[in-house]
Protein backbone atom coordinates (compact mmCIF):
# COMPACT_ATOMS: atom_id res chain seq x y z
CA UNK A 1 0.00 0.00 0.00
CA UNK A 2 1.10 3.55 -0.42
CA UNK A 3 -0.06 6.58 1.58
CA UNK A 4 -0.75 10.24 0.53
CA UNK A 5 0.67 11.92 2.58
CA UNK A 6 4.31 14.29 2.49
CA UNK A 7 6.40 11.93 3.01
CA UNK A 8 4.30 8.93 1.22
CA UNK A 9 4.82 5.71 3.03
CA UNK A 10 5.27 2.52 0.48
CA UNK A 11 4.18 -0.71 2.29
CA UNK A 12 5.22 -3.90 0.91
CA UNK A 13 2.48 -6.79 1.38
CA UNK A 14 2.69 -10.66 2.17
CA UNK A 15 6.24 -9.75 4.28
CA UNK A 16 8.20 -9.18 1.48
CA UNK A 17 11.80 -7.37 2.48
CA UNK A 18 12.04 -4.66 0.30
CA UNK A 19 16.33 -4.61 1.09
CA UNK A 20 16.80 -1.31 0.72
CA UNK A 21 19.05 1.60 2.96
CA UNK A 22 18.29 4.92 3.29
CA UNK A 23 19.51 6.83 0.10
CA UNK A 24 18.95 4.13 -2.46
CA UNK A 25 16.29 5.22 -5.14
CA UNK A 26 13.42 3.52 -6.64
CA UNK A 27 10.83 3.85 -9.88
CA UNK A 28 7.38 2.39 -9.86
CA UNK A 29 5.38 0.72 -12.15
CA UNK A 30 1.68 -0.64 -12.68
CA UNK A 31 0.33 1.76 -9.48
CA UNK A 32 -3.44 1.99 -9.94
CA UNK A 33 -4.41 4.94 -8.99
CA UNK A 34 -1.38 6.79 -7.72
CA UNK A 35 -0.56 6.97 -11.52
CA UNK A 36 1.80 10.31 -10.87
CA UNK A 37 3.88 7.60 -9.10
CA UNK A 38 4.32 5.00 -12.69
CA UNK A 39 7.56 5.94 -14.27
CA UNK A 40 8.64 8.71 -12.38
CA UNK A 41 12.27 9.73 -12.53
CA UNK A 42 14.20 7.89 -9.27
CA UNK A 43 13.47 9.22 -6.21
CA UNK A 44 15.17 8.95 -3.23
CA UNK A 45 13.99 6.42 -0.33
CA UNK A 46 14.17 6.11 3.90
CA UNK A 47 13.79 3.09 5.50
CA UNK A 48 10.51 3.16 8.10
CA UNK A 49 11.55 -1.01 8.86
CA UNK A 50 12.05 -4.20 6.54
CA UNK A 51 9.11 -3.75 4.90
CA UNK A 52 8.49 -0.12 4.49
CA UNK A 53 9.56 3.04 3.13
CA UNK A 54 9.26 6.40 2.64
CA UNK A 55 8.95 8.45 -0.67
CA UNK A 56 8.67 12.29 -2.32
CA UNK A 57 4.88 13.74 -1.31
CA UNK A 58 2.22 11.84 -2.46
CA UNK A 59 -0.26 14.19 -0.52
CA UNK A 60 -1.43 15.72 -3.96
CA UNK A 61 -1.09 12.39 -5.59
CA UNK A 62 -4.86 10.35 -6.60
CA UNK A 63 -5.38 7.18 -3.95
CA UNK A 64 -3.55 4.41 -4.08
CA UNK A 65 -6.23 1.51 -5.38
CA UNK A 66 -3.69 -1.39 -5.58
CA UNK A 67 -1.11 -3.08 -7.40
CA UNK A 68 2.23 -1.37 -8.42
CA UNK A 69 5.97 -2.36 -8.36
CA UNK A 70 8.92 -0.90 -7.40
CA UNK A 71 12.69 -0.85 -8.76
CA UNK A 72 15.71 0.16 -7.08
CA UNK A 73 18.07 2.60 -9.78
CA UNK A 74 21.15 2.68 -8.98
CA UNK A 75 23.04 6.19 -9.14
CA UNK A 76 26.32 7.10 -10.01
CA UNK A 77 28.72 7.91 -7.88
CA UNK A 78 32.11 9.77 -7.91
CA UNK A 79 35.27 7.99 -6.52
CA UNK A 80 38.07 9.68 -6.44
CA UNK A 81 41.84 7.61 -6.13
CA UNK A 82 45.26 9.45 -5.23
CA UNK A 83 48.18 8.59 -7.58
CA UNK A 84 49.84 5.19 -7.18
CA UNK A 85 52.99 7.47 -6.27
CA UNK A 86 51.26 8.85 -3.54
CA UNK A 87 50.00 5.24 -1.96
CA UNK A 88 53.41 3.56 -2.28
Amino acid sequence: SMTKDSPGVVSLLEEVRHGLEDGDHVTFTEVQGMTELNDITPVPIKTMGPYSFSICDTSKMGIHTGGGYFKQVKQPKTVQFGSMREAL
